[in-house]
Parts: structure tokens; sequence; C-alpha cells
């Protein structure tokens, strides 16, 4: 019996579907993440264009947007045992280059932007209030890393009740392997999965029905 056999035996896997309203979450798609000798590698640089792309789509169609990106206030301190493990993370000041948003998927006047401390998007932060008053709950969920940060938003986003919807085009690792295996685990547990070209053709559905 194959892995995939086992969770269709189990009856893993079913579609969440689209609820009433979305929103877009950006998650460190960070200067030093683009890079593959500082925290970047295998396809993340593949996901900020996509994610451009992603991003001029939801603007045109009103679709709130949020960015998250990580950096430590004390050079480590107040990641706790996060830093222990990724001491890299040291580096990403609020200033410094390497924890500045990448230019092509920076925030918009208006757009909600705040700091996280550790993987989630959720953790620590008022994001989940934020989609709560704007009466979100489909949450698209873009960025780095599919293993890390995505991963552990997406969890977050399932506990809160939301709906997850990974993008595949538009999220990125520093590793195939992780990339791969994380978006399956996701996509059997807690996420639905779907491409570039199917959100796309989402926001636009959306709008029009808004607006009918």
């Amino acid at each position: 019996m194959s892995d995939l056999d086992i969770f269709k035996t189990q009856n893993f896997g079913s579609r969440l579907g689209f609820g009433k309203k979305s929103a877009l979450l950006i998650i460190d798609f960070q200067v030093g993440f683009s890079k593959s000798d500082v925290l970047g590698g295998y396809n993340i640089n593949d996901a900020i264009a996509n994610t451009a792309i992603l991003l001029k789509t939801a603007r045109e169609n009103n679709v709130p947007v949020a960015h998250v990106r990580v950096a430590t206030e004390c050079d480590g301190s107040d990641f706790l045992t996060f830093a222990l493990k990724v001491p890299a993370m040291k580096a990403l000041t609020p200033d410094a280059p390497d924890a500045q948003f990448v230019d092509s998927v920076k925030p918009a006047p208006g757009e909600f932007v705040t700091l996280k401390k550790h993987s989630s998007a959720f953790f620590g932060t008022n994001l989940a209030s934020w989609l709560a008053f704007k009466g979100v709950d489909t949450v698209f969920i873009t960025g780095c890393t599919t293993s890390g940060c995505v991963r552990a938003s997406v969890n977050d986003a399932s506990a809160y009740g939301l709906r997850p919807m990974v993008v595949v085009d538009c999220v990125g690792d520093r590793a195939q392997g992780p990339h791969e295996s994380s978006l399956f685990d996701m996509g059997q547990k807690y996420a639905d999965l779907l491409s570039l070209e199917e959100t796309i053709a989402h926001f636009a559905r959306e709008t029009e029905c808004a607006e009918a």
C-alpha cells in the first residue's frame, strides 16, 4: 500500500472549498529569503515572481492583503529557542537589508503589515483579529518556507476555523524534499492546494459575485 493509499483508506484529503470572503496572505518574502547563501534556495524566487502576479490581481479585485515578515528586536533573544535552532535569524533586525520585503511584493498603503517572532503568521500577532474584522473566512497563503512558516500558518489558520488555501506556485522552500512533502501533508490534513491560475480565477469570480 502506498502512502497515498493509506490516506485515501482513512478518508483524508477532503476538499474544504471556498467560503464567502477571501484574503491573500504573504509570508516572509524578504530579501534574505531570496538569497541562497542566506536563508533562501530551491524555488523561493520563482514563488516570489508568481506571488507578484497574484498580488497585482488581488489588488485589482479589492481582495484584502496581509504581509507578514520575521524580525528580531534584540539580536535573536526575543526568538527564544527558535534562534538556537536557526542562528542566521539573529541577523534579521527590523532595519537590516535582508529583513526587508522584496520590492516586487512589498506592501501598499492600506494593506495589513506586521512582524512576527516565530514561524506562524498568527502567533503573537493580530492577524486573526484583522481577518475577523474584514469578514474573511478563506485565506490564500503564499510565502516561504513551505515546510516552516507556511505550514505553521496553515495549521493555525485551520485552528482559527479559517479555510486555508495554499497557492502551490506561490510558496517556496530552500530544498525540494521538505517543500513537496509539506505540500502533500497540508493537502491531506489542513488545506486545499490551488494553482496560481485557479486562484486568479477565484478572485475574479468573487468580485463578480460581490458586484452582482
